[in-house]
Protein backbone atom coordinates (compact mmCIF):
# COMPACT_ATOMS: atom_id res chain seq x y z
CA UNK A 1 0.00 0.00 0.00
CA UNK A 2 2.44 2.68 1.22
CA UNK A 3 5.42 1.12 -0.54
CA UNK A 4 4.01 2.50 -3.79
CA UNK A 5 4.53 6.03 -2.44
CA UNK A 6 8.30 5.59 -2.16
CA UNK A 7 8.78 6.69 -5.76
CA UNK A 8 6.91 9.95 -5.06
CA UNK A 9 9.03 10.67 -1.98
CA UNK A 10 12.24 9.92 -3.91
CA UNK A 11 11.16 12.25 -6.70
CA UNK A 12 10.33 15.11 -4.31
CA UNK A 13 13.13 14.67 -1.74
CA UNK A 14 15.81 12.80 -3.68
CA UNK A 15 17.90 15.89 -4.43
CA UNK A 16 18.02 16.85 -0.75
CA UNK A 17 18.56 13.29 0.50
CA UNK A 18 20.49 11.40 -2.23
CA UNK A 19 20.41 8.26 -0.05
CA UNK A 20 16.73 7.91 -1.03
CA UNK A 21 17.65 7.47 -4.69
CA UNK A 22 20.53 5.16 -3.85
CA UNK A 23 18.43 2.79 -1.73
CA UNK A 24 14.97 3.18 -3.32
CA UNK A 25 14.51 -0.55 -4.00
CA UNK A 26 15.65 -1.48 -0.49
CA UNK A 27 13.28 1.07 1.09
CA UNK A 28 10.35 -0.36 -0.89
CA UNK A 29 11.24 -3.88 0.23
CA UNK A 30 11.44 -2.93 3.91
CA UNK A 31 8.16 -0.98 3.84
CA UNK A 32 6.40 -3.88 2.10
CA UNK A 33 7.64 -6.27 4.79
CA UNK A 34 6.51 -3.87 7.52
CA UNK A 35 3.05 -3.57 5.94
CA UNK A 36 2.70 -7.36 5.94
CA UNK A 37 3.85 -7.57 9.55
CA UNK A 38 1.59 -4.70 10.60
CA UNK A 39 -1.43 -6.34 8.98
CA UNK A 40 -0.96 -9.36 11.23
CA UNK A 41 -1.49 -7.18 14.32
CA UNK A 42 -5.13 -6.44 13.44
CA UNK A 43 -6.34 -9.50 15.32
CA UNK A 44 -5.06 -8.00 18.60
CA UNK A 45 -7.09 -6.20 21.28
CA UNK A 46 -7.81 -2.53 20.59
CA UNK A 47 -5.61 -1.27 23.43
CA UNK A 48 -2.70 -3.53 22.51
CA UNK A 49 -2.99 -2.26 18.95
CA UNK A 50 -2.73 1.33 20.17
CA UNK A 51 -0.24 0.91 23.02
CA UNK A 52 2.17 -1.56 21.40
CA UNK A 53 1.80 -0.97 17.68
CA UNK A 54 0.56 2.64 17.51
CA UNK A 55 -2.62 1.67 15.65
CA UNK A 56 -5.16 4.54 15.99
CA UNK A 57 -8.30 3.85 18.03
CA UNK A 58 -10.59 5.55 15.49
CA UNK A 59 -9.24 3.35 12.70
CA UNK A 60 -9.84 0.26 14.84
CA UNK A 61 -13.46 1.40 15.38
CA UNK A 62 -13.93 2.06 11.67
CA UNK A 63 -12.62 -1.38 10.64
CA UNK A 64 -14.71 -3.03 13.35
CA UNK A 65 -17.87 -1.29 12.12
CA UNK A 66 -17.20 -2.48 8.57
CA UNK A 67 -17.41 -6.03 9.93
CA UNK A 68 -20.45 -5.43 12.12
CA UNK A 69 -18.41 -5.35 15.32
CA UNK A 70 -18.13 -2.87 18.19
CA UNK A 71 -15.16 -1.71 20.28
CA UNK A 72 -15.22 -1.51 24.08
CA UNK A 73 -14.29 2.19 24.27
CA UNK A 74 -14.79 2.39 28.05
CA UNK A 75 -12.44 -0.54 28.61
CA UNK A 76 -9.95 1.08 26.23
CA UNK A 77 -10.00 4.32 28.24
CA UNK A 78 -9.49 2.44 31.52
CA UNK A 79 -6.51 0.55 30.07
CA UNK A 80 -5.05 3.78 28.68
CA UNK A 81 -5.28 5.52 32.07
CA UNK A 82 -3.53 2.56 33.72
CA UNK A 83 -0.77 2.83 31.13
CA UNK A 84 -0.39 6.57 31.84
CA UNK A 85 -0.05 5.89 35.56
CA UNK A 86 2.65 3.30 34.89
CA UNK A 87 4.46 5.74 32.60
CA UNK A 88 4.38 8.46 35.27
CA UNK A 89 5.81 6.04 37.84
CA UNK A 90 8.53 4.96 35.42
CA UNK A 91 9.43 8.61 34.68
CA UNK A 92 9.62 9.48 38.37
CA UNK A 93 11.89 6.49 38.97
CA UNK A 94 14.27 7.53 36.18
CA UNK A 95 14.39 11.13 37.35
CA UNK A 96 14.98 9.92 40.89
CA UNK A 97 18.05 7.96 39.81
CA UNK A 98 19.84 11.01 38.40
CA UNK A 99 19.50 14.79 38.16
CA UNK A 100 17.94 16.18 35.01
CA UNK A 101 18.24 19.83 34.02
CA UNK A 102 15.21 20.87 31.99
CA UNK A 103 14.70 23.90 29.72
CA UNK A 104 13.47 26.06 32.62
CA UNK A 105 16.65 25.38 34.56
CA UNK A 106 18.98 26.20 31.64
CA UNK A 107 16.95 29.35 30.95
CA UNK A 108 17.41 30.43 34.57
CA UNK A 109 21.17 30.00 34.23
CA UNK A 110 21.14 32.20 31.12
CA UNK A 111 19.13 34.85 32.99
CA UNK A 112 21.71 34.80 35.77
CA UNK A 113 24.44 35.45 33.20
CA UNK A 114 26.05 32.02 33.50
CA UNK A 115 27.87 31.10 30.31
CA UNK A 116 27.67 27.59 28.87
CA UNK A 117 30.47 25.27 30.00
CA UNK A 118 33.77 25.31 28.15
CA UNK A 119 34.41 21.57 27.77
CA UNK A 120 37.30 21.76 25.32
CA UNK A 121 39.62 20.50 28.07
CA UNK A 122 38.04 17.04 27.83
CA UNK A 123 40.43 16.26 24.98
CA UNK A 124 43.49 16.97 27.15
CA UNK A 125 44.64 13.82 28.91
CA UNK A 126 46.33 13.29 32.29
CA UNK A 127 46.32 16.92 33.35
CA UNK A 128 44.52 18.35 36.38
CA UNK A 129 42.22 21.20 35.51
CA UNK A 130 41.27 24.21 37.59
CA UNK A 131 37.83 25.71 37.32
CA UNK A 132 35.06 27.50 39.21
CA UNK A 133 31.64 26.24 40.25
CA UNK A 134 28.98 28.45 38.66
CA UNK A 135 25.87 26.66 39.93
CA UNK A 136 24.70 23.92 42.31
CA UNK A 137 21.51 22.16 41.20
CA UNK A 138 19.34 19.61 43.03
CA UNK A 139 17.12 18.66 40.11
CA UNK A 140 14.42 21.04 41.37
CA UNK A 141 16.24 24.23 42.40
CA UNK A 142 19.58 26.01 42.46
CA UNK A 143 21.40 26.27 45.80
CA UNK A 144 24.01 28.67 47.14
CA UNK A 145 25.41 26.06 49.49
CA UNK A 146 25.43 22.25 49.65
CA UNK A 147 26.52 19.98 52.47
CA UNK A 148 28.07 16.56 53.08
CA UNK A 149 25.87 13.74 51.85
CA UNK A 150 23.93 15.93 49.42
CA UNK A 151 23.35 14.53 45.93
CA UNK A 152 23.59 17.47 43.56
CA UNK A 153 24.78 18.53 40.14
CA UNK A 154 27.58 21.05 39.67
CA UNK A 155 27.86 23.37 36.68
CA UNK A 156 31.47 24.49 36.17
CA UNK A 157 32.89 27.40 34.22
CA UNK A 158 35.07 24.89 32.35
CA UNK A 159 35.67 21.16 32.67
CA UNK A 160 37.92 18.30 31.64
CA UNK A 161 35.11 15.76 32.18
CA UNK A 162 33.51 14.14 29.13
CA UNK A 163 29.71 14.34 29.23
CA UNK A 164 27.80 11.38 27.80
CA UNK A 165 27.15 11.99 24.10
CA UNK A 166 27.75 10.52 20.66
CA UNK A 167 27.44 6.98 22.02
CA UNK A 168 30.36 7.40 24.48
CA UNK A 169 29.77 6.90 28.19
CA UNK A 170 30.51 9.75 30.60
CA UNK A 171 33.69 10.21 32.64
CA UNK A 172 33.75 9.76 36.40
CA UNK A 173 36.19 11.10 38.96
CA UNK A 174 36.32 13.80 41.63
CA UNK A 175 36.28 17.55 42.07
CA UNK A 176 38.56 18.73 44.88
CA UNK A 177 38.00 22.02 46.70
CA UNK A 178 38.95 23.86 49.85
CA UNK A 179 35.95 22.49 51.69
CA UNK A 180 35.87 18.90 50.58
CA UNK A 181 35.68 16.40 47.75
CA UNK A 182 32.83 15.95 45.29
CA UNK A 183 32.64 12.44 43.82
CA UNK A 184 31.42 12.62 40.21
CA UNK A 185 29.37 9.54 39.23
CA UNK A 186 27.66 10.88 36.09
CA UNK A 187 28.20 13.73 33.63
CA UNK A 188 25.46 14.98 31.29
CA UNK A 189 25.14 18.04 29.08
CA UNK A 190 21.96 20.15 28.90
CA UNK A 191 21.77 23.09 26.52
CA UNK A 192 25.55 23.50 26.60
CA UNK A 193 25.79 23.33 30.41
CA UNK A 194 27.83 20.34 31.59
CA UNK A 195 26.26 18.95 34.77
CA UNK A 196 28.57 16.96 37.06
CA UNK A 197 26.28 14.71 39.11
CA UNK A 198 27.43 13.16 42.34
CA UNK A 199 27.67 13.53 46.10
CA UNK A 200 29.63 15.68 48.48
CA UNK A 201 32.06 13.84 50.75
CA UNK A 202 32.82 16.91 52.92
CA UNK A 203 31.09 20.22 53.73
CA UNK A 204 31.02 22.30 50.57
CA UNK A 205 29.68 25.44 48.93
CA UNK A 206 30.43 27.38 45.75
CA UNK A 207 34.24 27.39 45.58
CA UNK A 208 37.22 27.21 43.24
CA UNK A 209 37.88 23.61 42.31
CA UNK A 210 40.25 21.31 40.50
CA UNK A 211 39.02 18.49 38.21
CA UNK A 212 40.45 15.02 38.68
CA UNK A 213 39.09 12.81 35.93
CA UNK A 214 39.45 9.05 36.35
CA UNK A 215 41.82 8.71 33.41
CA UNK A 216 42.38 5.03 34.15
CA UNK A 217 38.72 4.43 33.35
CA UNK A 218 38.90 6.68 30.28
CA UNK A 219 41.94 4.68 29.14
CA UNK A 220 39.54 1.74 28.79
CA UNK A 221 36.85 3.81 27.05
CA UNK A 222 39.07 5.56 24.48
CA UNK A 223 40.36 2.44 22.65
CA UNK A 224 36.80 1.17 22.45
CA UNK A 225 35.73 4.44 20.82
CA UNK A 226 38.61 4.46 18.33
CA UNK A 227 37.92 0.82 17.48
CA UNK A 228 34.26 1.73 16.91
CA UNK A 229 35.48 4.02 14.13
CA UNK A 230 37.71 1.29 12.72
CA UNK A 231 34.82 -1.19 12.91
CA UNK A 232 32.58 1.25 11.00
CA UNK A 233 35.28 1.48 8.31
CA UNK A 234 35.76 -2.32 8.18
CA UNK A 235 32.02 -3.00 7.85
CA UNK A 236 31.76 -0.85 4.75
CA UNK A 237 34.92 -2.41 3.32
CA UNK A 238 33.57 -5.96 3.71
CA UNK A 239 29.79 -5.59 3.37
CA UNK A 240 29.45 -2.63 1.01
CA UNK A 241 28.59 1.06 0.83
CA UNK A 242 25.01 0.53 2.03
CA UNK A 243 26.25 0.14 5.61
CA UNK A 244 25.36 3.15 7.76
CA UNK A 245 25.75 3.69 11.48
CA UNK A 246 22.43 3.45 13.31
CA UNK A 247 23.66 3.84 16.87
CA UNK A 248 26.52 3.00 19.21
CA UNK A 249 27.58 2.93 22.83
CA UNK A 250 31.14 3.04 24.11
CA UNK A 251 31.71 1.69 27.63
CA UNK A 252 34.87 0.83 29.60
CA UNK A 253 34.24 -2.91 29.23
CA UNK A 254 32.93 -3.11 25.63
CA UNK A 255 31.67 -1.31 22.57
CA UNK A 256 28.40 -1.82 20.74
CA UNK A 257 27.70 -0.73 17.17
CA UNK A 258 24.38 -0.80 15.29
CA UNK A 259 24.37 -0.64 11.49
CA UNK A 260 22.12 -1.07 8.47
CA UNK A 261 22.31 -4.49 6.83
CA UNK A 262 19.49 -6.72 5.71
CA UNK A 263 20.72 -10.15 6.79
CA UNK A 264 23.03 -11.89 9.29
CA UNK A 265 26.73 -11.41 8.61
CA UNK A 266 28.40 -14.70 7.65
CA UNK A 267 31.14 -15.76 10.04
CA UNK A 268 33.72 -15.62 7.25
CA UNK A 269 32.85 -11.94 6.78
CA UNK A 270 33.08 -11.44 10.54
CA UNK A 271 36.62 -12.83 10.34
CA UNK A 272 37.49 -10.30 7.61
CA UNK A 273 35.97 -7.41 9.58
CA UNK A 274 37.83 -8.40 12.74
CA UNK A 275 41.04 -8.86 10.75
CA UNK A 276 40.84 -5.37 9.21
CA UNK A 277 40.51 -3.74 12.63
CA UNK A 278 43.37 -5.81 14.08
CA UNK A 279 45.54 -4.98 11.08
CA UNK A 280 44.98 -1.27 11.71
CA UNK A 281 46.05 -1.85 15.32
CA UNK A 282 49.19 -3.67 14.15
CA UNK A 283 49.95 -0.87 11.68
CA UNK A 284 50.24 1.55 14.63
CA UNK A 285 48.31 4.34 12.93
CA UNK A 286 48.23 7.79 14.50
CA UNK A 287 44.80 9.15 15.38
CA UNK A 288 44.24 12.79 14.36
CA UNK A 289 41.52 15.22 15.44
CA UNK A 290 40.82 18.80 14.38
CA UNK A 291 37.92 21.23 14.35
CA UNK A 292 36.73 22.45 10.96
CA UNK A 293 33.72 24.17 9.51
CA UNK A 294 30.86 21.76 8.95
CA UNK A 295 30.74 22.63 5.26
CA UNK A 296 34.45 21.96 4.77
CA UNK A 297 34.32 18.68 6.73
CA UNK A 298 31.42 17.38 4.64
CA UNK A 299 33.50 17.78 1.48
CA UNK A 300 36.05 15.17 2.58
CA UNK A 301 35.82 12.02 0.43
CA UNK A 302 34.86 8.97 2.48
CA UNK A 303 33.75 11.00 5.53
CA UNK A 304 31.37 9.01 7.73
CA UNK A 305 28.54 10.69 9.63
CA UNK A 306 25.35 9.45 11.27
CA UNK A 307 22.40 10.09 8.95
CA UNK A 308 19.97 12.56 10.54
CA UNK A 309 22.42 13.61 13.29
CA UNK A 310 22.69 17.37 13.92
CA UNK A 311 26.35 18.39 14.15
CA UNK A 312 27.76 21.62 15.60
CA UNK A 313 29.57 24.15 13.43
CA UNK A 314 32.52 24.07 13.67
CA UNK A 315 32.67 20.29 13.99
CA UNK A 316 35.42 17.94 15.15
CA UNK A 317 36.89 15.62 12.52
CA UNK A 318 38.66 12.42 13.66
CA UNK A 319 40.87 10.59 11.15
CA UNK A 320 42.81 7.36 11.67
CA UNK A 321 46.05 7.10 9.77
CA UNK A 322 46.16 10.50 8.06
CA UNK A 323 46.36 14.10 9.24
CA UNK A 324 43.03 15.94 9.10
CA UNK A 325 44.88 18.99 7.71
CA UNK A 326 45.74 16.99 4.57
CA UNK A 327 42.14 15.81 4.19
CA UNK A 328 40.80 19.36 4.44
CA UNK A 329 43.36 20.76 2.00
CA UNK A 330 42.53 18.15 -0.68
CA UNK A 331 39.01 16.94 0.17
CA UNK A 332 38.23 15.28 -3.18
CA UNK A 333 41.25 12.95 -3.12
CA UNK A 334 40.00 9.37 -3.61
CA UNK A 335 42.90 8.19 -1.43
CA UNK A 336 40.88 9.20 1.65
CA UNK A 337 38.50 6.30 1.03
CA UNK A 338 41.25 4.07 2.46
CA UNK A 339 41.10 5.80 5.85
CA UNK A 340 38.55 6.01 8.62
CA UNK A 341 37.32 9.60 8.86
CA UNK A 342 34.32 10.61 10.97
CA UNK A 343 32.66 13.58 12.63
CA UNK A 344 33.08 12.88 16.35
CA UNK A 345 33.29 14.74 19.64
CA UNK A 346 34.52 11.76 21.65
CA UNK A 347 37.82 10.98 23.35
CA UNK A 348 40.24 8.71 21.51
CA UNK A 349 43.64 7.07 21.81
CA UNK A 350 46.56 8.79 20.09
CA UNK A 351 47.73 5.70 18.19
CA UNK A 352 45.90 2.50 17.24
CA UNK A 353 48.56 0.36 18.95
CA UNK A 354 47.07 1.48 22.29
CA UNK A 355 44.00 -0.65 21.50
CA UNK A 356 46.30 -3.74 21.62
CA UNK A 357 43.71 -6.14 20.15
CA UNK A 358 40.12 -6.29 18.91
CA UNK A 359 37.69 -9.17 19.39
CA UNK A 360 34.26 -9.15 17.74
CA UNK A 361 32.12 -11.11 20.20
CA UNK A 362 28.65 -11.14 18.66
CA UNK A 363 26.53 -10.09 15.69
CA UNK A 364 22.74 -10.11 15.86
CA UNK A 365 19.61 -8.53 14.44
CA UNK A 366 17.80 -5.97 16.61
CA UNK A 367 15.21 -4.59 14.14
CA UNK A 368 14.18 -4.89 10.51
CA UNK A 369 17.35 -4.23 8.48
CA UNK A 370 19.42 -3.31 11.56
CA UNK A 371 22.23 -5.47 12.95
CA UNK A 372 24.27 -5.08 16.15
CA UNK A 373 27.90 -5.93 16.84
CA UNK A 374 29.40 -6.17 20.32
CA UNK A 375 33.18 -6.17 20.67
CA UNK A 376 36.02 -5.70 23.17
CA UNK A 377 39.56 -4.36 23.01
CA UNK A 378 42.83 -4.35 24.99
CA UNK A 379 43.05 -6.95 27.78
CA UNK A 380 39.42 -7.98 27.36
CA UNK A 381 40.16 -8.90 23.74
CA UNK A 382 43.23 -10.91 24.75
CA UNK A 383 41.16 -12.80 27.34
CA UNK A 384 38.47 -13.58 24.76
CA UNK A 385 41.04 -14.89 22.28
CA UNK A 386 42.84 -16.93 24.97
CA UNK A 387 39.55 -18.47 26.10
CA UNK A 388 38.73 -19.45 22.51
CA UNK A 389 42.16 -21.07 22.15
CA UNK A 390 41.67 -22.95 25.41
CA UNK A 391 38.30 -24.28 24.23
CA UNK A 392 39.86 -25.31 20.93
CA UNK A 393 42.45 -27.35 22.86
CA UNK A 394 39.70 -28.99 24.91
CA UNK A 395 37.90 -29.98 21.70
CA UNK A 396 41.13 -31.43 20.33
CA UNK A 397 41.61 -33.49 23.50
CA UNK A 398 37.97 -34.62 23.48
CA UNK A 399 38.27 -35.88 19.91
CA UNK A 400 40.69 -38.54 21.17
CA UNK A 401 38.04 -39.99 23.52
CA UNK A 402 35.52 -42.65 22.62
CA UNK A 403 32.08 -43.90 23.60
CA UNK A 404 30.23 -42.44 26.54
CA UNK A 405 33.18 -40.29 27.64
CA UNK A 406 33.26 -38.53 24.26
CA UNK A 407 29.51 -37.96 24.42
CA UNK A 408 29.77 -36.36 27.89
CA UNK A 409 32.71 -34.14 26.90
CA UNK A 410 30.94 -32.99 23.74
CA UNK A 411 27.79 -32.05 25.68
CA UNK A 412 29.84 -30.15 28.26
CA UNK A 413 31.92 -28.32 25.66
CA UNK A 414 28.86 -27.35 23.65
CA UNK A 415 27.37 -25.58 26.69
CA UNK A 416 30.68 -23.87 27.51
CA UNK A 417 31.12 -22.58 23.97
CA UNK A 418 27.57 -21.25 23.79
CA UNK A 419 28.10 -19.26 26.99
CA UNK A 420 31.69 -18.15 26.31
CA UNK A 421 32.56 -14.51 25.55
CA UNK A 422 34.86 -15.30 22.62
CA UNK A 423 35.24 -13.91 19.08
CA UNK A 424 32.11 -14.72 17.07
CA UNK A 425 34.04 -16.09 14.09
CA UNK A 426 36.08 -18.38 16.35
CA UNK A 427 32.87 -19.45 18.11
CA UNK A 428 31.40 -20.43 14.73
CA UNK A 429 34.52 -22.50 13.97
CA UNK A 430 34.39 -24.21 17.36
CA UNK A 431 30.70 -24.99 16.93
CA UNK A 432 31.49 -26.56 13.57
CA UNK A 433 34.11 -28.79 15.25
CA UNK A 434 31.63 -29.72 17.98
CA UNK A 435 29.11 -30.60 15.27
CA UNK A 436 31.66 -32.96 13.71
CA UNK A 437 32.22 -34.64 17.07
CA UNK A 438 28.45 -34.95 17.53
CA UNK A 439 28.29 -36.73 14.17
CA UNK A 440 31.10 -38.97 15.39
CA UNK A 441 29.12 -39.72 18.57
CA UNK A 442 25.95 -40.44 16.57
CA UNK A 443 27.79 -42.81 14.22
CA UNK A 444 29.49 -44.57 17.14
CA UNK A 445 26.18 -44.95 18.98
CA UNK A 446 24.55 -46.28 15.84
CA UNK A 447 27.35 -48.80 15.37
CA UNK A 448 27.20 -49.85 19.02
CA UNK A 449 23.42 -50.11 18.77
CA UNK A 450 23.66 -52.40 15.75
CA UNK A 451 26.28 -54.52 17.50
CA UNK A 452 24.13 -54.70 20.64
CA UNK A 453 21.12 -55.89 18.65
CA UNK A 454 23.12 -58.69 17.08
CA UNK A 455 24.71 -59.56 20.43
CA UNK A 456 21.34 -59.69 22.24
CA UNK A 457 19.63 -61.68 19.48
CA UNK A 458 22.47 -64.18 19.36
CA UNK A 459 22.45 -64.79 23.13
CA UNK A 460 18.65 -64.96 23.42
CA UNK A 461 18.34 -67.23 20.38
CA UNK A 462 20.94 -69.60 21.75
CA UNK A 463 19.06 -69.86 25.05
CA UNK A 464 15.76 -70.30 23.19
CA UNK A 465 17.16 -73.19 21.20
CA UNK A 466 18.32 -74.86 24.42
CA UNK A 467 14.91 -74.29 26.06
CA UNK A 468 13.07 -75.67 23.03
CA UNK A 469 15.26 -78.78 23.00
CA UNK A 470 14.21 -79.38 26.61
CA UNK A 471 10.55 -79.05 25.66
CA UNK A 472 10.00 -75.74 27.48
CA UNK A 473 7.31 -73.26 26.36
CA UNK A 474 9.26 -70.25 27.58
CA UNK A 475 12.78 -68.89 27.57
CA UNK A 476 14.45 -66.46 30.00
CA UNK A 477 17.77 -64.86 29.02
CA UNK A 478 20.28 -62.36 30.36
CA UNK A 479 22.26 -60.42 27.77
CA UNK A 480 25.11 -57.93 28.13
CA UNK A 481 24.01 -54.77 26.30
CA UNK A 482 23.69 -52.34 29.24
CA UNK A 483 20.46 -50.31 29.18
CA UNK A 484 19.99 -50.60 25.43
CA UNK A 485 16.23 -51.15 25.36
CA UNK A 486 16.14 -51.41 21.57
CA UNK A 487 18.54 -54.36 21.54
CA UNK A 488 16.65 -56.15 24.32
CA UNK A 489 13.31 -55.63 22.57
CA UNK A 490 14.65 -56.90 19.24
CA UNK A 491 15.95 -60.03 20.94
CA UNK A 492 12.48 -60.74 22.40
CA UNK A 493 10.75 -60.18 19.07
CA UNK A 494 13.24 -62.43 17.24
CA UNK A 495 12.80 -65.34 19.65
CA UNK A 496 9.01 -65.01 19.59
CA UNK A 497 8.99 -64.93 15.80
CA UNK A 498 11.46 -67.76 15.18
CA UNK A 499 10.82 -70.09 18.14
CA UNK A 500 7.26 -69.24 19.22
CA UNK A 501 8.29 -69.22 22.88
CA UNK A 502 7.22 -66.91 25.67
CA UNK A 503 10.39 -64.85 26.15
CA UNK A 504 11.85 -62.54 28.79
CA UNK A 505 15.23 -60.83 28.36
CA UNK A 506 17.19 -58.97 31.06
CA UNK A 507 20.16 -56.61 30.70
CA UNK A 508 21.91 -54.56 33.40
CA UNK A 509 24.25 -51.63 33.96
CA UNK A 510 26.22 -52.47 37.09
CA UNK A 511 27.67 -48.98 37.39
CA UNK A 512 24.20 -47.43 37.61
CA UNK A 513 22.74 -50.54 39.32
CA UNK A 514 19.82 -50.51 36.89
CA UNK A 515 18.19 -53.18 34.77
CA UNK A 516 15.97 -53.19 31.69
CA UNK A 517 13.53 -56.02 31.02
CA UNK A 518 11.38 -56.94 28.02
CA UNK A 519 8.84 -59.74 27.95
CA UNK A 520 6.93 -61.22 25.05
CA UNK A 521 4.16 -63.86 25.04
CA UNK A 522 2.82 -65.26 21.71
CA UNK A 523 -0.96 -65.62 21.35
CA UNK A 524 -0.53 -69.38 21.42
CA UNK A 525 0.66 -69.14 25.05
CA UNK A 526 -2.59 -67.69 26.35
CA UNK A 527 -2.10 -69.26 29.75
CA UNK A 528 0.45 -66.58 30.66
CA UNK A 529 -0.38 -62.85 30.76
CA UNK A 530 2.63 -60.84 29.60
CA UNK A 531 2.05 -57.90 31.95
CA UNK A 532 1.41 -60.24 34.89
CA UNK A 533 4.64 -62.07 34.07
CA UNK A 534 6.68 -58.85 33.78
CA UNK A 535 5.22 -57.34 36.96
CA UNK A 536 6.24 -60.42 38.98
CA UNK A 537 9.81 -60.20 37.67
CA UNK A 538 10.06 -56.44 38.42
CA UNK A 539 9.37 -57.02 42.15
CA UNK A 540 12.92 -58.01 43.19
CA UNK A 541 14.37 -55.33 40.88
CA UNK A 542 12.45 -52.56 42.68
CA UNK A 543 11.00 -51.46 39.37
CA UNK A 544 7.81 -51.01 37.39
CA UNK A 545 6.62 -52.21 34.03
CA UNK A 546 4.01 -51.37 31.45
CA UNK A 547 2.66 -52.22 28.04
CA UNK A 548 1.10 -55.50 27.08
CA UNK A 549 -0.12 -54.49 23.63
CA UNK A 550 0.64 -57.10 20.95
CA UNK A 551 1.98 -59.37 23.67
CA UNK A 552 4.96 -57.11 24.51
CA UNK A 553 5.70 -55.43 27.87
CA UNK A 554 8.74 -53.59 29.19
CA UNK A 555 10.10 -52.35 32.49
CA UNK A 556 13.10 -50.87 34.28
CA UNK A 557 14.40 -51.73 37.74
CA UNK A 558 16.58 -49.74 40.15
CA UNK A 559 18.29 -52.73 41.86
CA UNK A 560 20.19 -54.74 39.28
CA UNK A 561 21.99 -56.72 42.00
CA UNK A 562 18.86 -58.91 42.37
CA UNK A 563 18.53 -59.83 38.70
CA UNK A 564 19.11 -63.54 39.38
CA UNK A 565 16.24 -63.52 41.87
CA UNK A 566 14.03 -61.75 39.32
CA UNK A 567 14.85 -64.33 36.67
CA UNK A 568 14.00 -67.14 39.12
CA UNK A 569 10.62 -65.54 39.93
CA UNK A 570 9.87 -65.22 36.20
CA UNK A 571 10.85 -68.83 35.57
CA UNK A 572 8.65 -70.22 38.36
CA UNK A 573 5.59 -68.21 37.25
CA UNK A 574 6.01 -69.24 33.59
CA UNK A 575 6.40 -72.91 34.61
CA UNK A 576 3.25 -72.75 36.67
CA UNK A 577 1.17 -70.96 34.03
CA UNK A 578 2.40 -72.84 30.97
CA UNK A 579 2.86 -76.24 32.63
CA UNK A 580 6.47 -76.71 31.66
Amino acid sequence: MYSCLVGVVVKVMGDVFPELKQYEAKIKEIIAEEETSFGKTLVKDAFILWDTYGFPMDLTQLMAEERGLTVDVEGFNVAMEEARQKARSARNKVVGDTIVMDADATSELHRKGVATTNDGYKFIWHQDHESVIKAIYTGAEFLKTAFAGDDVGLVLESTSFYAEQGGQIYDVGSIQGLFGSFQVSNVQVYGGFVLHIGSIAGGAKAFSVGDKVDYERRTLIAPNHTCTHMLNFALREVLGDHVDQKGSIVLPEKLRFDFSHGKPVHHEDLKKIESIVNQQIKDELDVYAKEASLAAAKQITGLRAVFGEIYPDPVRVVSIGHDVEDLLSDPNNAQWLSYSTELCGGTHISNTREAKAFALLSEEGIAKGIRRITAVTTECAFKAIELASSLASEISDASKCEGGLLEKKVASLKSKIDAAAIPAAMKADLRAKISQLEDQVRKAKKKIGEENIQKAIKAATRNAEAAASEGKAFCISRVDVGLDTTAVREAVLKVMDQKGLATMVFSTDETLNKAVVYAGVPKSKDGLGVLEWLTAAMGPLQGKGGGGKNGIAQGQGSDASRVDEAMDVASKLASMKLGS
